[in-house]
């Protein structure tokens, strides 16, 4: 947990961690508008490096916007939770949102739905990605919006042990074919200009924008 944030910065920049954040906040903000009280999870959420700085974009929007964090290491969440964001932490897995809501609601008030949801750089730390966008619609309000951002494929075999990587990133087309099973509306494209740089190894991402029309 303490070295996560600098990975991120020493992978993709400042320059590329502000386009996610802005590409993220851009879709979350888009037509339609979401509600001044709108609910807004982040899967997978981890220290809250993207929660923190999303949910500052979105409330300077919409001041009254409730933003909540999931992730299943508790390590990660402490470290959210040290930065006084006023994002509310609960344990969880990405493939059974539902069931970790359930769980959680034993000692705290998290919704059961969600207006929006996003996940940034953790669809390939999943088991099964396709569960992943199943769990997702079960935990998203009817025209809600959903947002995963992640790495494209690449060839880069010790991601899986200098970052705990499952997968070696998605090909966008594939995505879409997962996502078009459980959500009416999809659209993934890459996000220009952005690449994961280390040591000479780059790869680019991808972000993931569905609707829930159920």
């Amino acid at each position: 947990a303490a070295k996560r944030d600098k990975l991120v910065i020493n992978y993709f920049g400042e320059n590329g961690v502000n386009r996610i954040v802005n590409t993220i906040t851009e879709l979350l903000l888009s037509p339609p508008r979401l509600p001044k009280n709108a609910k807004i999870l982040d899967i997978g959420a981890g220290t809250g490096f993207f929660t923190v700085k999303i949910a500052e974009k979105i409330r300077a929007e919409l001041p009254n916007a409730s933003f909540y964090a999931l992730d299943i290491t508790p390590a990660m969440l402490i470290s959210l939770t040290k930065k006084n964001a006023n994002i509310a932490p609960f344990i969880g897995i990405a493939e059974n949102i539902k069931g970790s809501i359930k769980e959680a609601r034993k000692r705290f008030k998290i919704p059961y739905k969600f207006d929006t949801i996003f996940s940034t750089l953790m669809l390939h730390h999943s088991i099964n990605p396709e569960t992943v966008f199943k769990s997702i619609k079960t935990v998203l309000k009817n025209k809600g919006k959903a947002i995963v951002v992640d790495l494209c494929e690449h060839g880069f075999e010790e991601f899986k042990t200098e970052m705990g990587d499952v997968h070696l990133g998605f090909e966008p087309h594939n995505i879409s074919e997962i996502a078009r099973k459980h959500f009416s509306q999809v659209k993934v494209e890459k996000i220009p200009g952005i690449c994961c740089e280390c040591s000479g190894r780059s790869a680019e991402i991808f972000v993931a924008f569905m609707r829930n029309y159920s």
